[in-house]
């Protein structure tokens, strides 16, 4: 299916920090961590302490940690290294058992669109950061990784984390040739980014959306390591670890999907509830229980959108202001200035003079 112009990227926001406890990381990720940062001299007791986390927690095998502390002992550890790569290297060392059943289903699966199908359904059971998803823009197959929740200043981090381990597995499953050909990412080049191998895909940055790209054609490929089943034995596993977590992120990501599915018109609130099957009055609850409101997650996507568009099109100021719902263009001036600091030409001259 033909991807939207503006892509998918997630932006939670302020919205979802009364959710940072209820997503939780496995224990095994955060010993990773802990090995990493104690062979840069780190105190471990010392920063578990200060981020509140008692060792015992960790000694499960099949525990998890809250997000809101697992993120504070990251920020206490990247101060205290000052090693911006430490995600990175946290993703290359994480090999295939380390994500447990969820790799295991992965691995077993008959192809490589069936092994993304299956982290689309259970990526939460490991890395509840992140969410999923798979689709085809003509001959490129992209597979998009959305922010679940708002992971503020150590959100490279985290992205860094993640594109490492899928290289790992790409690794694996692949004996090393090269499947992803771009990797999209929608923050500004982290400096560390230089030093870092990427097995030769190119990266751009400032991008409307988290993706890997690849030639759609890579899908079918069988996998050496298919077994119906263990497949069948990992996704029950993983069934219920998803029903044991639950996780309390469906309503937020159901609401922006919507959204992004709109070629670039972002619909009322009671197209979506509809859409939902629910009254607007109960979305505006709902949402209401999240931190956020439905104005809020439209201004945010307003301004994904006013971003791409001046980054990655011609259209005027005008033009841009009218696509967003904007009944005056200076009403859309004021929000953009707000949002960013400047003047939608402004950035718009900027952006051209990096490109230059």
């Amino acid at each position: 299916m033909p991807v939207s112009v503006a892509g998918r990227q997630s932006a939670y926001g302020d919205g979802m920090k009364n959710k940072r406890t209820t997503i939780a990381i496995p224990t095994t990720y955060v010993r990773h961590l802990l090995s990493l940062a104690g062979q840069q001299g780190v105190d471990e007791p010392f920063v578990l302490d200060a981020a509140g986390i008692r060792r015992i927690e960790l000694d499960a095998d099949d525990g998890h940690i809250d997000f809101d502390r697992c993120d504070r002992l990251v920020s206490i550890i990247l101060k205290q290294t000052g090693d911006a790569s430490l995600g990175w290297q946290l993703g290359m060392q994480l090999n295939l058992p380390s994500h447990g059943a969820l790799a295991t289903a992965a691995m077993s699966s008959r192809s490589m669109e069936e092994s993304i199908r299956v982290s689309e359904r259970y990526l939460a059971t490991r890395y509840p950061l992140l969410s999923v998803q798979l689709f085809q823009d003509g001959d490129t197959a992209i597979l998009q990784f959305d922010e679940v929740v708002a992971l503020g200043v150590n959100r490279v981090f985290y992205l860094d984390a993640f594109i490492a381990s899928h290289q790992v597995i790409r690794r694996f499953l692949y004996g090393g040739s090269q499947t992803v050909l771009e990797i999209q990412l929608a923050c500004e080049c982290p400096r560390h980014h230089a030093a870092l191998d990427f097995d030769g895909a190119v990266l751009n940055y400032g991008c409307p959306a988290n993706q890997f790209r690849f030639p759609a054609q890579y899908l079918s490929v069988p996998l050496p390591t298919a077994d119906a089943i263990t497949m069948a034995s990992a996704e029950r596993q993983c069934r219920k670890m998803l029903d044991s977590l639950k996780l309390e992120t469906g309503l937020l990501q159901q609401v922006l999907t919507f959204m992004r599915s709109r070629e670039n018109v972002i619909p009322s609130l009671e197209q979506t509830a509809d859409h939902l099957g629910m009254s607007p009055r109960t979305l505006r609850r709902q949402l209401q229980e999240y931190n956020t409101t439905y104005r809020n997650l439209v201004n945010q996507e307003r301004k994904r959108l006013a971003l791409y568009f001046l980054r990655n099109t011609r259209l005027t100021v005008e033009e841009i202001a009218e696509r967003l719902d904007y009944n005056d263009p200076s009403n859309f001036g004021r929000a953009f200035r707000k949002w960013t600091g400047c003047s939608p030409g402004h950035y718009r001259e900027s952006q051209d003079e990096k490109a230059v």
